[in-house]
């Protein structure tokens, strides 16, 4: 379970938000909505340990988050931001990366499974060979997210996840958002997308934590 209790940040003598409290049990998903600016992408970072808090603190199964357990707890987490940084030329390359990294040693590659991820999402397999350069927005954005799921971490911070999709797409996204949440994985999702919101299992506003 991840939990922030009494939580606030100030970046450049400007309080983004402050007394702010929520958990998110394993198997739910949690929107944080609010004006720009409020600090609903801030507030991913902090759980990453990117972050510090003025006050309160983060704790993931009563665990706390602290400078020196942040590396740890990042092993738990999967991480998708709102503008993706895709640095590999190749699709398939580009699924294959982070089964690589040190983070997410243990975690084997599949490609068979991950089909079966892509086709929740309604990704043609023929994407696989592409470059990277020749798919959509939406495209992007699905296929990040199906290695997320493929990668099986038990929280998942995703911002704007359906940004550049139509409604249909979009629904897709939160339909397959539920399953991950059915296999016990907390899920924090950034959106303006009031549909998305409606359909996560908890909506906290960021904003209205202001004093």
């Amino acid at each position: 379970m991840l939990e922030i209790k009494n939580a606030s940040i100030t970046i450049g003598g400007r309080q983004l938000f402050a007394g702010l409290s929520f958990t998110v049990p394993d198997g739910q998903t949690v929107c944080l909505t609010g004006s720009s600016g409020s600090g609903k992408t801030t507030l991913l970072r902090a759980i990453l340990g990117f972050h510090p808090l003025d006050e309160g603190h983060i704790s993931i199964d009563g665990e706390l988050l602290t400078p020196s357990s942040a590396e740890e707890f990042r092993k738990h987490i999967s991480y998708i931001p709102q503008e993706l940084t895709l640095p590999s030329e190749w699709v398939s390359d580009m699924m294959r990366l982070p089964f690589t990294l040190k983070v997410n040693r243990g975690k084997a590659f599949s490609k068979d499974l991950l089909m079966a991820e892509w086709r929740k999402l309604e990704l043609q397999p023929a994407l696989y060979d592409k470059k990277v350069a020749e798919l959509s927005g939406g495209e992007r954005q699905r296929a990040v997210l199906s290695a997320s799921g493929l990668l099986g971490k038990s929280i998942l911070l995703v911002d704007e996840p359906t940004s550049a999709l139509d409604a249909h797409t979009s629904a897709l996204v939160l339909d397959y958002l539920k399953t991950l949440a059915v296999r016990g994985c907390s899920i924090v999702a950034v959106s303006h997308d009031a549909d998305f919101a409606q359909g996560c299992d908890k909506c906290i506003s960021v904003s209205a934590t202001l004093p």
